[in-house]
């Protein structure tokens, strides 16, 4: 029940209201557990590793220069089998172009 200041009325207030009006100070963690919490915090952030914009060039460096390794790895084993394949072919065989002057 709820009294107005100054007048002499009285009011009723529903279960829900009451609650309401009357916040609870939420559950505190231990001591122990806040400090446990904390260490266990402290652990991670002196393990982690800051990230900076150097870190993210070096990345993308890495990442061009296996790209373009690739392409050379491609381009080389394409020239090897152009080779093989001319070493294969005799030149006095059918089906090869001889360069004739008319």
């Amino acid at each position: 029940m709820t009294t107005i200041p100054g007048q002499n009325i009285v009011i009723q207030q529903s279960g829900t209201v009451h609650e309401a009006t009357h916040h609870v100070k939420p559950n505190q963690p231990a001591p122990e557990q806040l400090a446990a919490h904390q260490a266990a915090r402290e652990i991670v952030e002196k393990t982690s590793v800051q990230d900076s914009d150097h870190s993210e060039k070096v990345k993308s460096d890495k990442e061009k220069r296996a790209k373009e390794q690739k392409k050379r790895e491609k381009r080389e084993e394409e020239r090897k089998k152009k080779k093989k394949i001319k070493r294969e072919q005799d030149p006095d065989s059918t089906g090869s172009l001889l360069n004739t002057v008319a």
